[in-house]
């Protein structure tokens, strides 16, 4: 899927100017005393330093979360994060940042409702908000997922990945012969192995048929290069969830551990994190 990147720009403190305001003698006599007029101007430094002193913190926060996330260390970055977006709830890409660094911390129902802000403030991004419908996917809000993969359908036409979310969810709602009716139809997504993926959701592949595509290389995809690791990682990641939407438990988590092992996406790419928080939520749904 296509990344909705909301530039994260860097954080500044912004100086703090003050201007001298000049009043003339006045022709008739002011309707305030002398006496409070440091009072006034008391008010507006302690303003003024309010606003420098929520900066600087803000500053502080962006810049351990984002160095906590590059890291890996998830935990500390929502900690982080949620604090920075509860000094600045209004805050467009802080909002965006706590969305995605909440799935990465395997914080579903947060990433929802970071996600939910989001739309709040500018409602035309939710068709764009393809990262919402798996978190609502992960806190069992099938319908309001199946709600949000129709909507990134009018915006992101032949996805295959947004056609399988979609039945996904569809599946958990009813059941999987009934999803598959609902399945979008897709048939220009040139990415390797994606056209397979989606004849397996549609009950007329393998998942070794998926795999053998996977595995296969190239002039242009070498032996165990990026482009084939990514291949193998949408292999092994769909059959996983696959597996899950028929109710095959083991299968599901071997194949996502295999998906997990191989991520060649980094720390930060939200669908790179979706095989290893997947396999945290599903064992932790066990203890």
């Amino acid at each position: 899927m296509q990344q909705l990147i909301i530039p994260l720009q860097k954080i500044t403190i912004f100086a703090i100017a003050f201007a001298i305001l000049w009043i003339s003698y006045p022709i008739t006599p002011s309707a305030f005393s002398d006496a409070t007029l440091p009072e006034v101007a008391a008010q507006e430094t302690d303003a003024a330093s309010d606003r420098l002193l929520k900066a600087q913190k803000s500053n502080e926060l962006g810049r351990v979360a984002m160095s906590s996330f590059r890291e890996g260390e998830y935990k500390t970055a929502f900690k982080n994060c949620s604090e920075l977006c509860e000094l600045e709830p209004n805050n467009l890409n802080y909002q965006m940042m706590l969305g995605d660094i909440s799935f990465a911390a395997g914080q579903m129902d947060a990433c929802v409702a970071a996600y939910d802000k989001l739309i709040e403030l500018q409602p035309s991004l939710e068709p764009r908000l393809w990262q919402r419908g798996l978190a609502l996917y992960y806190a069992k809000k099938f319908e309001k997922g199946v709600q949000q993969f129709e909507t990134h359908q009018l915006v992101n036409t032949q996805d295959v990945e947004n056609a399988v979310w979609h039945l996904l969810c569809a599946a958990k709602i009813s059941n999987v012969e009934a999803g598959r009716k609902k399945l979008i139809p897709i048939s220009e997504d040139r990415r390797v192995p994606m056209a397979q993926i989606y004849e397996m959701y549609a009950g007329r592949m393998t998942p070794e048929q998926v795999l053998n595509i996977a595995n296969q290389t190239s002039p242009s995809v070498e032996l165990d290069s990026e482009q084939h690791r990514l291949q193998r990682y949408y292999a092994y990641l769909y059959i996983g969830l696959y597996f899950e939407m028929l109710e095959n438990e083991q299968a599901s988590l071997d194949s996502m551990k295999k998906a997990a092992a191989l991520n060649p996406l980094g720390k930060t790419n939200f669908m790179g994190q979706v095989a290893r928080v997947h396999l945290q939520l599903r064992q932790a749904a066990k203890q």
